[in-house]
């Protein structure tokens, strides 16, 4: 495990998972060095970090965008293409200076980096792994935040802490393993409205009984 991805290991995935990290959640060793062996380009160490903590865990890794399973690790243009998108209309690679880029196109890649570094990515990727469905419990509200500083507002009353705010999407947690979350353009809420998803279902029904959000389950 590499200093410069300890925070996001040790806090990011073990306050997502609401429990310690287990050997079973992430792929041994072994089987790391004998992909990245294999490989014609580097595996950049937040990436060898990710997958040893959690290339297991099928809510982290297949959530929503889909991690590719080590046999699946490919290098495209110098880069390790490691993520797709849920209806794979795009990709994601990193390269050996833990740059993450985009392309559309496999087949003549026309690649567009990202605002955050890797690190950085796989802890926003993270956390929208479990609110896209990682968590098992989700909720919707869409009243009541359409004008001027209503949103702000909500957000405040539920002491909604930061921790995701990239290329349109914002995060928040309100207590333990539970998100709100929504996406903007032009820093206006777009349709439908603010999500909730929680890990435990009590939890879950009393968010939602104190803050009006529709149970989408």
């Amino acid at each position: 495990m590499t200093a410069d991805t300890i925070p996001l290991l040790s806090n990011t995935l073990t306050w997502l998972l609401g429990r310690p990290l287990r050997p079973e959640d992430g792929v041994p060793e072994a089987e790391l060095a004998a992909a990245c062996h294999s490989l014609g380009c580097p595996v950049p160490p937040a990436l060898h970090d990710f997958y040893a903590a959690v290339g297991r865990h099928a809510g982290l890794m297949d959530g929503f965008q889909r991690f590719a399973p080590l046999q699946d690790w490919e290098c495209l243009d110098g880069k390790l293409l490691f993520l797709e998108e849920n209806q794979a209309v795009c990709w994601w690679a990193a390269d050996a200076q833990q740059r993450v880029w985009q392309t559309a196109d496999l087949d003549a890649p026309d690649w567009h980096e990202e605002p955050a570094a890797l690190d950085g990515f796989l802890h926003a990727t993270a956390y929208y792994q479990m609110a896209q469905g990682g968590y098992p419990f989700c909720g919707m509200r869409a009243s009541g935040l359409s004008a001027p500083g209503e949103l702000a507002s909500l957000l405040e009353a539920m002491h909604a802490q930061p921790v995701v705010d990239l290329a349109g999407l914002r995060i928040f947690t309100v207590g333990p393993q539970a998100l709100v979350w929504y996406l903007h353009t032009d820093d206006k809420l777009a349709e439908p409205g603010l999500f909730l998803s929680v890990l435990d279902a009590d939890r879950f029904d009393a968010l939602c009984a104190q803050w009006s959000f529709d149970d989408l389950g």
